[in-house]
């Protein structure tokens, strides 16, 4: 027998924030096994006129977008202040000490230098994937 007083299981969404697109392109290529719509953005300001903020289940942010005024830290501040409370890994093309201790008091869940190990990637995501499926993710 079915249990009708459980909810069913959505497909978690990723979105992706990155100005460059061949970045995006790749990441997304890489994450598409995790059985996860994936959104990708080219700017903040992209990521902040989408309407579905609130329902991403994780996200994946360059620290230094280009081509506008926020980079990827701000934007997570924002989102933060916001109430917006999304496990979120900050890539960083140029990492440098500041810069990761800022992404980790802005809630970052890791801080990552590129080129990442593809492989150690795609398993953090995924368990952020399963934790927010099992419910013990907070938001």
């Amino acid at each position: 027998m079915l249990n009708s007083t459980k909810k069913p299981i959505k497909q978690p969404i990723i979105y992706l924030v990155d100005h460059d697109e061949n970045a995006l392109t790749s990441l997304s290529s890489l994450l598409a096994p995790l059985n996860a719509s994936i959104l990708c953005f080219t700017s903040a300001d992209g990521l902040l006129r989408h309407s579905g903020v609130s329902h991403a289940s994780c996200m994946l942010i360059e620290a230094h977008l280009q081509g506008t005024r926020a980079g990827g830290i701000d934007l997570l501040e924002h989102l933060v202040h916001q109430g917006h409370h999304i496990p979120t890994i900050i890539l960083a093309s140029m990492g440098d000490i500041p810069t990761a201790v800022r992404a980790m008091q802005a809630s970052a869940i890791d801080f990552i230098e590129k080129p990442y190990v593809e492989h150690l990637l795609v398993k953090e995501v995924k368990t952020i994937l399963q934790q927010y499926s099992n419910g013990s993710m907070s938001r």
